[in-house]
């Protein structure tokens, strides 16, 4: 994305030739960008994430908060791709493409509900993870915890 904008910026200002359709690349490239890092941090438990009142949780509390943070990311991630699904159904059932390029936008549409899924999959394991050991190695893995 960054390549794409520093040619988009030489061409446009500095050659005079604007490219047709980066937009519409860097946006289907954000969109990848986000959802194929989803399911890794989901399951590395790396979302950003306020934690002013959780550091004072320790124990069963602070087990029950991450319980509920889970599967509230679980369900949120699970709703987030059946939403996706519908909007890329419909999508390809109107036969929408991009304005520019004339590609059609279901398919990355599809892709981005899956990766969801995969993400609520992932924060589903780490809920079951986290009951069946009562909280002993359900700790994600190494490396700086969310701030």
């Amino acid at each position: 994305m960054m390549a794409l904008t520093f040619i988009e910026v030489i061409a446009r200002y500095f050659l005079a030739m604007p490219l047709t359709g980066v937009e519409e690349i860097k946006s289907f490239l954000l969109g990848f960008t986000i959802f194929t890092a989803l399911p890794l941090v989901t399951r590395l438990e790396r979302h950003i994430a306020v934690r002013s009142l959780a550091n004072l949780l320790r124990g069963r509390a602070h087990l029950v908060q991450r319980a509920v943070v889970l599967a509230g990311t679980a369900l949120g991630l699970g709703f987030l791709g059946v939403l996706l699904w519908g909007q890329a159904n419909s999508l390809a059932r109107d036969g929408a493409l991009t304005n520019f390029l004339d590609v059609p936008m279901a398919p990355p549409i599809y892709v981005f509900s899956v990766l969801a899924a995969c993400a609520s999959l992932a924060a589903l394991e780490r809920l079951i993870i986290l009951i069946a050991t009562g909280g002993g190695e359900a700790e994600p893995a190494e490396g700086p915890g969310p701030e």
